[in-house]
């Protein structure tokens, strides 16, 4: 069975499951049963979206499992943009600053354990192609109320498309993920 990032770090926080958001409202129905769990809802798939992003540069990639990236990687993922990270995770889960980021740091933690666990060999190609492959899934729990793409530079991360399934959004999703490869062509192996 395929790596699934969200409800393996949902798991490792407790909750059984992390709830989609509603293509149509943005955030997660109002009946989901883990409706409660609004930090975990917004520190999860903001994490992942960030080293996501992070994770295009397969070189920067590889920095992902270093001792000095842990102690900064909400500065070096979201860079000016850290401070307003910490703020609306807060927000939406309902906290003081202080527990977002605790909070951020500990999905953080376990992202790499995760990874670590779950990947033959931790490089940055390995880490980019695991992203790459969870994009989707990522994008289809991310709270728009987050505002990550404005945070990242990317707006399509908060395109409500992403958060649509069934056939033709599943077609495009496919398309999106063969697009999502290495950015420049010299970081390509044999070019």
């Amino acid at each position: 069975m395929a790596l699934d990032l969200i409800q393996t770090l949902a798991q490792r926080d407790g909750i059984s499951a992390l709830p989609k958001i509603d293509p149509n409202t943005q955030d997660v129905a109002a009946d989901a049963e883990v409706y409660a769990h609004r930090l975990s809802q917004a520190a999860i798939p903001a994490t992942l979206v960030g080293l996501y992003k992070y994770s295009r540069d397969e070189h920067q990639a590889a920095n992902i499992f270093t001792n000095e990236f842990a102690s900064s990687w909400r500065k070096d993922v979201f860079g000016t943009s850290s401070e307003a990270l910490l703020s609306k995770v807060a927000n939406y889960g309902g906290v003081m600053a202080e527990e977002a980021k605790a909070k951020l740091d500990h999905v953080f933690s376990d992202t790499v354990q995760v990874l670590k666990e779950n990947l033959s060999e931790p490089t940055g190609i390995a880490v980019k192609n695991l992203f790459t492959e969870q994009r989707t899934n990522i994008l289809l729990h991310l709270p728009a109320a987050l505002g990550a793409g404005e945070m990242l530079d990317d707006n399509s991360l908060d395109d409500r498309t992403n958060k649509m399934e069934g056939p033709v959004s599943s077609l495009m999703h496919k398309i999106e993920k063969a697009f999502a490869g290495t950015e420049r062509p010299e970081d390509k192996q044999g070019m």
